[in-house]
């Protein structure tokens, strides 16, 4: 049985998982030859957390590292492009706080 709590700190965790790998393809973009480690960690991340990964910026990441491999700069940083372009497109999960009751907050005394 799942708990709003827990439920909410598995999403917070899944976000914070997906904000990580668009943050390693970021870094990436700026120095695509030493990505190769942060991009694994990220996607190791994000499937720790059970973050769903759409499987073309999977597709996308992995091509790059292969690229990044055989020191095809060029290629890999189009495609990593394409990744960031898709991170930013896609929904991620968000953490919305309940509403306020009456009384929870009391300003001015």
């Amino acid at each position: 049985m799942t708990t709003e709590l827990g439920d909410m700190s598995s999403r917070q965790l899944q976000a914070t998982a997906l904000e990580t790998l668009d943050n390693a393809v970021c870094a990436a973009l700026a120095n695509v030859e030493d990505s190769r480690e942060a991009l694994s960690e990220a996607l190791a991340a994000c499937a720790a957390t059970g973050a769903d990964v759409p499987p073309q910026i999977g597709a996308c990441v992995a091509a790059a590292d292969e690229h990044v491999r055989y020191g095809e700069w060029r290629e890999a940083r189009m495609l990593l492009t394409v990744a960031h372009r898709l991170l930013a497109r896609a929904s991620w999960p968000m953490i919305v706080p309940t509403p306020s009751t009456p009384g929870d907050v009391v300003l001015g005394r």
